[in-house]
């Protein structure tokens, strides 16, 4: 039993090298998910060194701009009448 404890549970052991894996598999998942999210800001940046179109649609979208001489339209919906007590 004295021999099994080290194999299973010392430094190296089976619990360490299953541990080991796992963390292993949560980092590369975390890397595949960073790798996509930097090719997505790298095709922002070429968007945005290429044309006013993308700057554009920046601005409108994260600014709320517009053109001059366009009419801006705000859509409120409204809340649900509370309803009556009986």
């Amino acid at each position: 039993m004295l021999l099994q404890y080290p194999l299973w549970f010392g430094n190296g052991g089976v619990y360490a090298l299953w541990t080991l894996r796992r963390e292993i598999a949560a980092q590369r998942e975390e890397n595949a998910e960073l790798r996509e999210r930097n090719q997505a800001l790298a095709a922002d940046v070429v968007d945005l060194k290429q044309g006013l179109a993308a700057i554009e649609e920046r601005a409108r979208i994260e600014l709320g701009m517009i053109k001059q001489g366009e009419t801006f339209y705000q859509i409120v919906e409204r809340e649900p009448a509370a309803a009556a007590p009986r």
